[in-house]
């Protein structure tokens, strides 16, 4: 008898340690499974959709920080005023970029880049101080179209020609480099503007500083308290280890149209 409830003990205790073992597998299976959906709107040169792949160094950094954590990180291309009301709506959990702060809207704390906007002309027509007066009268400045202007366009009696299509920015420099254009209005000319581009040996590209923006990345509000934290305090500690702007730094000798990841058309 008493053989008997010795063995039923262990029997017992056998049985707890395997339900014991058998919940935590669940919760790291429910944990590595579940899927990070992230919205992007395209904003070269570091997002850019092409022909259903979205490509750019942003997509290689986000995903960096959250793939060991998700099982499924998914890329969703949609124009900026739909991202909004779908990460509003909880059916995405993250937007980049945020160009704007909105009220109501939660970042994840310090912006992922901070932009300083420019004119690039070719070389035998650039204009190296922009603010001085009368510097872009007459000219024909492309613009991308959602690239908000800074305030001396409007003090100038400047001709705005507004970019359509696809890849933006690749298109604007190839209609200045065909004369087609006087200069191109770029968010981010330190990003072409190098001497790893080829292209510096061409154009040659103007600042406005006094006008850096700030660029964020966007958090849904419909995630749980918890949810929320998590995925800021990985995005904290990945811009502490390495900041996206020191990232694009060692990419910067590396061609950016090659940069390929999967996305999901939004319907």
């Amino acid at each position: 008898m008493l053989s008997f409830i010795k063995g039923l003990e262990m029997l017992t205790k056998s049985s707890e340690r395997c339900i014991s073992l058998l919940v935590y597998f669940l919760f790291i299976v429910s944990a590595s499974a579940a899927e990070l959906r992230v919205a992007v709107t395209e904003y070269s040169p570091h997002v850019n959709v092409e022909n259903g792949q979205v490509k750019g160094p942003a997509l290689q950094y986000l995903r960096s920080i959250f793939e060991t954590s998700f099982e499924k990180v998914t890329f969703v291309t949609m124009p900026n005023k739909r991202a909004l009301l779908e990460l509003n709506k909880g059916t995405i959990d993250i937007l980049f970029p945020l160009e704007q702060q909105n009220k109501g809207i939660t970042v994840f704390g310090e912006p992922i880049l901070n932009v300083v906007p420019g004119i690039c002309f070719k070389k035998d027509t650039y204009i190296p101080i922009l603010s001085a007066p009368g510097a872009l009268d007459d000219l024909d400045i492309g613009v991308p179209p959602t690239l908000p202007l800074v305030p001396i366009f409007s003090r100038s009696f400047v001709n705005i020609k507004v970019i359509e299509g696809s890849n933006v920015l690749n298109r604007g420099i190839q209609l200045l480099l065909r004369g087609r254009i006087d200069g191109f209005y770029h968010p981010s000319p330190i990003n072409v503007y190098h001497y790893n581009n080829p292209l510096s040996k061409k154009i040659a590209c103007s600042l406005f500083y006094g006008y850096s923006e700030p660029i964020y990345l966007a958090l849904s509000n419909k995630l749980s308290n918890k949810e929320r934290k998590k995925l800021q305090a990985l995005y904290k500690k990945n811009m502490s280890e390495k900041s996206y702007e020191h990232f694009l730094l060692d990419l910067r000798s590396v061609s950016y149209t090659h940069l390929t990841l999967p996305t999901t058309p939004y319907v």
